[in-house]
């Protein structure tokens, strides 16, 4: 049996004292796939089948929204929703720089559940508007607003059409970048497309996009004096950021968070590319916010040693020393060698290693399938390979953890 999505109606009665009831006693309960059944038997002897569902929905919901929002267990989701929903650690890290300019009249387009909504209204002296063209996610906005004490004016508005901003000084746009349920890696696909934004007349202006957009066609607005920043959350790439208006920069910057600490920013300097060298004492793998910002010779200069890059399209870096950073992952290289599969394994267990784990950046094996074919005992040592180009060349790199 399937859970069952939110519908206006369940969500009213999952927000009176009888649904809070509910969902407080499913979070101490089993939420399993396995259980599914046994727990809407239970929910059914007490509500309708449809709410039954709803309320399981949302309870697993809160589970997996709990990587994202210190205070999930109070907050109210959709599938959807919480899946393009920024987390609350890159929303504080984006108001932080709303804050710093000295803006307050701020607005939230296509608010979803309020996820940037949130950390813009916790602003000491702010007022947010938060707009979205989904009433129920607004309610679910609007409820999330009221869990954290905070408070926002919402409106429901279709971003296409012309939108009440008089008054609003800077604002966060959100679009959906889906195309009929499939991921949209172009802006003009995005809903509504990026040059929605023309038509709107604010002093700042910040654009959520996707990871992977295709720099080119923001060329429009980085021309114009618009920045590009790419966030990293716990070494992971999480998304790229338009920033327009008062809010623009040159180039392209990295911005690296992590969720129990202060961030960090790696500012573009025009600096080049460091040069190439075949494989030296240890190997860097910047942190990927760096490798999409383009930013590798001004990570070279953060780190305050000579770098190498093994190729002219692979953003592996080499070098004599390691030093440690939260900027690059470092392993020391033990071997390398053009890869051949019989030579690379007859390499692995001349050294002892029984198994490995395989990275990969531009190679076109898959790391599962070369450790099938490596048939390793897997006792001995252990390594990490790296598969990646040298000069062009396809090579395999064997590596130590940083220590060994």
């Amino acid at each position: 049996m399937a859970d069952s999505p939110l519908t206006e109606q369940t969500f009213d009665r999952l927000t009176g004292p009888a649904g809070r009831a509910i969902l407080a006693r499913l979070a101490a309960s089993d939420l399993s796939e396995s259980n599914t059944l046994a727990l809407l038997s239970d929910l059914r002897r007490e509500m309708p089948p449809d709410l039954a569902g709803a309320a399981l929905t949302l309870a697993r919901l809160r589970v997996r929204a709990a990587a994202k929002f210190s205070r999930a267990d109070s907050l109210f989701f959709t599938p959807e929703a919480l899946e393009q929903a920024s987390g609350e650690v890159v929303a504080a890290w984006r108001a932080h720089r709303f804050a710093g300019s000295g803006v307050t009249r701020l607005a939230d387009l296509g608010c979803g559940i309020g996820g940037d909504t949130l950390a813009l209204a916790a602003l000491p002296g702010g007022r947010v508007a938060a707009l979205d063209r989904d009433a129920l996610r607004l309610r679910m906005a609007r409820a999330n607003l009221a869990a954290c004490g905070l408070t926002a004016l919402t409106a429901l508005a279709d971003l296409r059409d012309p939108l009440p901003l008089a008054g609003i000084e800077a604002a966060f746009f959100d679009p959906a970048r889906r195309d009929e349920g499939r991921r949209a890696f172009s802006v003009r696909r995005y809903t509504p497309p990026l040059d929605v934004i023309e038509a709107w007349r604010l002093d700042g202006l910040a654009v959520k996009l996707s990871p992977g957009v295709d720099l080119d066609e923001l060329r429009a607005y980085t021309d114009r004096g618009a920045g590009v920043e790419f966030v990293s959350l716990g070494g992971e790439l999480k998304e790229a950021v338009l920033w327009c208006g008062v809010f623009g920069f040159h180039g392209r910057q990295a911005s690296r968070l992590e969720a129990d600490g202060p961030g960090d920013i790696l500012l573009p300097r025009d600096l080049p590319a460091p040069p190439l060298s075949a494989p030296r004492a240890y190997l860097y793998e910047p942190d990927p916010a760096v490798i999409r910002a383009g930013l590798l010779g001004e990570l070279t200069d953060r780190l305050g040693l000579p770098l190498y890059r093994l190729d002219e399209q692979i953003a592996y870096l080499t070098g004599d020393a390691a030093i440690e950073s939260g900027w690059a992952r470092v392993w020391p290289v033990r071997d390398w060698l053009p890869f051949n599969l019989k030579r690379l394994r007859s390499a692995l267990r001349a050294r002892g290693i029984g198994r490995v784990t395989v990275k990969k950046r531009g190679s076109p094996l898959q790391p599962d399938d070369l450790i099938r074919q490596l048939r390793l005992d897997g006792g001995g040592e252990s390594a990490v390979v790296v598969l990646t180009q040298v000069g062009g060349r396809h090579t395999a790199l064997i590596c130590g953890e940083i220590g060994t």
